[in-house]
């Protein structure tokens, strides 16, 4: 058979399932649609596919017994077709049962719209993805998180956690698996690091980042909390949050630089809208610093409330400044390291040359930081005064500014590197 006749064949089974799957997508409570894609189009795959294995299956080279037997069975081009119809008619088929089992479970459906998008694309990982979304959903619904809490010791017991911001903050701890397993078995590099280290950093730092707002976010008044402002600390940080880990983890699965991609049209837009959602999460800590400011917040120890605005404030204003000149110098680094010079491990932060990500770390990180503080010095000193917290969040401020103005003049380490 001419190879046009297999190009059209392939071309009208992707035109079928593409068809199914903007069903899935675009009309998810249309019955017919719903037919369509979960029934007639993955029939019509499958007989497509039962004729091709009927009519070539005896003449077909290889077999299943070994990689080497399956690439020659698949190298013959209308196995080859055979076995992408098979792909396109399961995935499909999973696609239309996990709508079905989301619509049954009450999940709203912009919640699967990434589930069915990577099922399309990545079968598995949509699959996957489905049981912490789903999870998710049940912890804010059956209230597991207070009920977990309830299991702790005592100290633990006295917090409240908000549940959609704590169950987002699971999910991206339980992404550390998976990251951690591909760190261990993919050998490529990237500007001299395993290309997924950044994506492991960055779940780590964001897991931290939804943790503190699940936390914080209960010490606000319920009047803030079910404000315009007080909603778009939940549902907002943790969309930007995953789209920026998600566009990370992508370009790392591609061994291509997340940060000052500018390799084509594409690259520099999704850059600019990870910097505009950086912006964004990060305000967001300046908007719970004001929830707690507020006279209706919950009642609290003057200088743990204190420490609390403070950092909140610092990592927003601090958090967007030091963004904003690392999203201007074109780079991370300021200055041409020597070859094979030394970094802090895991951090990667350069002990020869300046590097502009120590002031941003530090300025992120403020609201854990000056709190934590504050939570010692009671600890070591109950008569502590909210003089010694400002005191901390001054000096603090100090030395992340000390931090930037050092990298942009190309010295390590706060300028004692």
């Amino acid at each position: 058979m001419p190879a046009s006749t297999w190009d059209t064949a392939f071309s009208g089974a992707n035109l079928l399932a593409i068809s199914g799957w903007l069903l899935l997508l675009l009309a998810p409570r249309w019955r017919a649609g719903q037919a369509l894609a979960g029934l007639l189009i993955p029939v019509l795959l499958s007989l497509g596919y039962i004729v091709l294995i009927a009519v070539y299956w005896h003449e077909a080279q290889g077999g299943f017994s070994s990689l080497d037997d399956v690439a020659a069975l698949f190298a013959w081009r209308p196995l080859l077709l055979a076995g992408w119809a098979h792909y396109l008619a399961f995935d499909l088929l999973i696609g239309a049962w996990l709508l079905r089992r989301s619509q049954r479970a009450g999940l709203p459906h912009w919640a699967m719209l990434p589930v069915l998008a990577l099922t399309f694309l990545f079968g598995p990982v949509g699959y996957l993805l489905y049981g912490p979304v789903a999870a998710s959903r049940d912890i804010v619904l059956e209230d597991r998180i207070p009920r977990l809490l309830a299991r702790l010791p005592a100290p633990f017991r006295a917090l409240e956690w908000e549940p959609r911001l704590t169950a987002a903050g699971i999910a991206m701890t339980l992404l550390v698996v998976p990251t951690l397993l591909a760190y261990g078995i993919d050998p490529r590099l990237f500007n001299g690091n395993n290309v997924w280290l950044k994506p492991l950093k960055f779940e780590i730092s964001i897991a931290i980042y939804l943790f503190s707002f699940a936390l914080l976010l209960p010490l606000t008044g319920e009047a803030f909390q079910r404000s315009r402002l007080g909603r778009s600390t939940v549902w907002p940080v943790i969309g930007l949050l995953f789209f920026e880990l998600v566009y990370i983890a992508w370009r790392a699965s591609r061994g291509e630089a997340s940060h000052y991609n500018q390799g084509s049209p594409a690259a520099v837009a999704l850059y600019a809208a990870m910097g505009i959602a950086a912006v964004l999460f990060t305000a967001a800590s300046g908007i719970l610093a004001y929830g707690l400011a507020r006279k209706d917040a919950a009642p609290l120890p003057a200088v743990l409330r204190r420490s609390l605005i403070l950092g909140l404030g610092l990592t927003a204003v601090l958090g967007i400044l030091s963004g904003a000149v690392l999203s201007g110098a074109g780079g991370h680094m300021v200055g041409t390291p020597p070859p094979s010079a030394a970094v802090i491990p895991f951090f990667g932060w350069s002990l020869s040359v300046g590097d502009l990500r120590v002031a941003h770390f530090l300025a992120l990180h403020a609201m854990q930081i000056v709190p934590g503080f504050a939570l010692l010095a009671a600890k070591l000193r109950p008569a502590a005064t909210p003089r010694a917290v400002d005191a901390f969040a001054l000096g603090y401020a100090c030395v992340t500014t000390l931090a930037l103005v050092a990298a942009l003049n190309a010295r390590p380490l706060f300028g004692i590197g």
